[in-house]
């Protein structure tokens, strides 16, 4: 575990120290690329959930059936956060793979920039900036409506990002300011299971590592931690 946070330090400071203008420009695209496709699916599936069960909930929210309402709404809610759980153990567990394959092919003497800036490696922010990316289209939608309330928005925030745009809807006289502490949902549950699974996959690699060399006699060399 200690290693993983010993690896985001040291080696991006190393690399951003070494690095002249162009490899730095380079670096924060291939790091932003990687971001946005470990946003991608999160993203996509949120749209889904909301196109369906929450969706459904702007449209029973105006049969007044309250209790209808809250059920799907809570039913989506749910769904989604399992949805970015998911997800992010599946973008923790792939940053930790990435660190020991980019240390494989600079073993090697590859030249492969990605390796060498450490593109996609594990870094703890990373489980709060991947789940924050999928939230950006959402918060450009709500700032917009509530500095400039308008029926496009309205439309949007009900049956695209009712996840966060509903919820406040069942109290009265609630500043939709408040909405965007919604945010802070998916990128709890994606930070949550991004951190605590890269480190389970670590000490799973860990675990390997010294079965290999229990069962090759060498007993030493193979623990990144050493």
């Amino acid at each position: 575990m200690t290693f993983l946070w010993i690896n985001t330090f040291a080696k991006g400071g190393y690399t951003i120290l070494s690095e002249n203008k162009s490899e730095k420009g380079l670096r924060f695209w291939y790091e932003l690329r990687d971001l946005l496709a470990g946003a991608a699916f999160p993203f996509m599936l949120q749209l889904i959930i909301n196109a369906t069960f929450i969706g459904l909930t702007s449209s029973i929210i105006q049969t007044n059936d309250i209790a209808l309402s809250i059920v799907m709404l809570s039913i989506g809610e749910v769904l989604m956060g399992v949805a970015y759980f998911i997800f992010g153990r599946q973008n923790g567990a792939t940053s930790v793979k990435k660190i020991l394959n980019h240390s494989k092919k600079l073993e090697i003497g590859s030249k492969d920039k990605q390796a060498e800036f450490g593109t996609g490696e594990y870094s703890a922010y990373k489980g709060f900036l991947i789940a924050l990316i999928t939230c950006v289209p959402y918060m450009i939608f709500q700032l917009v409506q509530c500095c400039a309330p308008n029926s496009f928005c309205g439309f949007l925030l009900q049956y695209v990002f009712g996840w966060a745009a509903i919820p406040f809807t069942f109290a009265e006289n609630v500043s939709p300011w408040l909405n965007f502490l919604f945010v802070l949902y998916p990128v709890a549950v994606h930070a949550f299971a991004y951190i605590f699974f890269a480190h389970k996959e670590w000490d799973k690699l860990q675990r390997l590592a010294a079965t290999g060399d229990a069962v090759s006699g060498d007993g030493k060399g193979k623990n990144p931690e050493k």
